[in-house]
């Protein structure tokens, strides 16, 4: 009696761990960006031109990227999701870091560089990667979660948000990234 009893909490067990696996598993795939241009006319200015640590080279200020296109991304090494979406990131990266396109990876790891650092190079990053290890940046914009990516135009101004782990590297974002970089170099120009 003993012994079915201890079997039957068996099954459960493993039936609810099996559960959990999957759960994981689809909450953790990177999803395809629902990402929604704003009209141009319709855009904010990105609220706050913060300066940050850049994990290598000089601090970097957001008002410095006038005339490019950035996914701005705010992630820790600790998140899940985070880590599941930065290939993609990084593939984007490479496609088009040269027409005009760049991204800042905002990490907010309280330990900064000692943790950000070997991360990077174990996953062979080469976007830029800022460091606000007291999420200074992240309160002030009162992030709900991470990964939170902002898409901003050559003007700064914000073309989309995302919340959540995505595949950055798809078709439709290709074509996003693409028709903001083939705006027009002044918001009033048409």
């Amino acid at each position: 009696m003993a012994g079915q009893h201890l079997r039957g909490k068996l099954i459960i067990l493993c039936l609810i761990l099996a559960a959990y696996g999957v759960l994981r598993w689809v909450a953790s795939r990177p999803t395809e960006p629902g990402l929604i241009l704003t009209s141009p006319e319709k855009r904010q200015p990105f609220a706050i031109d913060m300066t940050l640590s850049a994990l290598h080279g000089p601090a970097q200020q957001l008002s410095k990227l006038q005339g490019q296109v950035v996914l701005l991304n705010f992630w820790a090494t600790w998140c899940y999701p985070c880590r599941v979406e930065m290939p993609s990131m990084q593939a984007l990266y490479d496609a088009y870091q040269h027409a005009g396109f760049t991204i800042l990876a905002i990490a907010s790891d309280a330990q900064g560089q000692s943790v950000v650092g070997p991360f990077a190079k174990k996953h062979q990053l080469t976007f830029p990667i800022l460091l606000d290890a007291h999420n200074a940046v992240g309160a002030r914009l009162q992030l709900r979660g991470i990964p939170t990516s902002y898409l901003l135009d050559k003007h700064s101004r914000i073309a989309g948000i995302e919340i959540g782990a995505r595949n950055w590297n798809s078709p439709s974002v290709r074509q996003i990234i693409e028709m903001l970089l083939d705006e027009p170099p002044t918001p009033d120009a048409s």
